[in-house]
């Protein structure tokens, strides 16, 4: 498998995990997309979807997620609403992978430091 696949697996992964604690599961199998790109495009047809039908279990998605509270704000504010999902899926993407980096650097800063 190569580097791109196991980072699109692991991003997967941790969204689908969040989307499941939400009371929405298997709107992810995270072994399915080969690239970012894909993983978009089927989380933007997801959002959409629940921007249509279940908005308030979105917005406890996002919560649930940390997704940046003033982006947020800033998306649903503007005036051009078609391209809301896209964004959010973006959105969605980027925090997990700064959650993913932040645990990584951690779990390698916890290696280095000695032991006391």
């Amino acid at each position: 498998m190569n580097e791109e696949k196991n980072k699109v697996l692991e991003i997967s992964e941790t969204i689908a995990k969040d989307f499941d604690k939400a009371g929405i599961s298997a709107i992810i199998t995270p072994d399915e997309f080969d690239n970012l790109s894909q993983l978009r495009t089927y989380l933007t047809k997801k959002i959409t979807e629940l921007l249509d039908t279940n908005y308030q279990k979105l917005i406890n998605i996002l919560y649930r997620i940390d997704v940046n509270e003033d982006k947020l704000n800033e998306l649903f504010g503007s005036k051009n609403r078609e391209f809301i999902p896209a964004r959010l899926a973006d959105l969605i993407i980027e925090r997990q992978i700064q959650k993913i980096n932040f645990r990584n650097k951690y779990k390698r800063d916890s290696k280095i430091l000695p032991d006391e």
